[in-house]
């Protein structure tokens, strides 16, 4: 493989690692909720309640949701451009869990901008915004959040699922152990305080809490995509490491996947 396309490969591969690092730390939300003083009751709301039209924090719950949805799609294009370099120089296809998982990682950002676009009119732990939910006297945007929230889990789920298979190769290592650690416990939180929810509020005490959690779980998936979606995954039969049975380098990209 020519170095200056190997080089190429890594700065596109760096540059989707800063990028989706970014989109961890701004979907976080709790570090800003806190800033803000705990506008709500983080035992009895969800975290998305804070970007509700009627809340002052709104704005800025909005705009950190669009830019880390954005950052995500921005380093996925990245990865993708690095695999396709890889692919020309004769790198190996990327597996079937490696591809889902880069498309549910797409899926997921675009969700996260959708939500961030189609926000609740009120927060549905605090006044009679849930019984006016009941009653339908809410907005399109508001009911259409339901849906994109929907998809931003289904694709958060699907994603960690894929984080935690292909960080197997690196299962004693604290990327691997990271990695799968993270993977697991959002999409666990997730179904629990998801369940929680079709019954409408309020909340039960905690359920808040469980969510957050939820989310500082996938903002570490995030944060630790680029790194799992290029690793080498071995093939049938092959022992799990690393290294290539040749012991010819291969570029980090060679595994990303458009």
């Amino acid at each position: 493989m020519a170095t200056g396309s190997t080089t190429g490969q890594h700065r596109l591969v760096t540059a989707a690692q800063v990028l989706l690092t970014l989109a961890g730390v701004l979907y976080l939300g709790v570090v800003v909720e806190a800033a803000a003083g705990w506008p709500l009751d983080p035992a009895r709301s969800y975290l998305s309640e804070l970007a509700a039209l009627d809340q002052a924090t709104s704005p800025l719950f909005r705009s950190t949701d669009v830019a880390a949805g954005a950052l995500v799609l921005v380093g996925l294009a990245l990865l993708g451009t690095a695999y396709r370099l890889a692919r020309r120089a004769g790198e190996p296809t990327a597996t079937l869990v490696q591809k889902v998982t880069f498309w549910a990682f797409v899926a997921f950002g675009l969700a996260t901008v959708a939500d961030a676009l189609l926000p609740l009119d009120c927060a549905l732990s605090v006044g009679d915004c849930a019984a006016r939910e009941e009653a339908g006297e809410l907005s399109l945007a508001h009911q259409a959040h339901t849906f994109s929230s929907v998809a931003s889990g289904v694709s958060s789920f699907v994603a960690s699922a894929g984080v935690v298979w292909l960080a197997r190769v690196r299962r004693r290592t604290p990327l691997g152990i990271s990695a799968r650690l993270a993977g697991a416990l959002g999409p666990l939180l997730g179904v629990v305080t998801g369940t929680i929810g079709l019954f409408g509020s309020p909340l039960p005490v905690g359920t808040g809490i469980v969510q957050r959690v939820q989310i500082v779980a996938f903002s570490v998936v995030l944060v630790l995509a680029a790194q799992v979606l290029t690793l080498r995954q071995p093939h049938h039969g092959a022992p799990e490491t690393d290294v290539p049975q040749d012991r010819r380098a291969r570029s980090p990209a060679s595994h990303s996947e458009p």
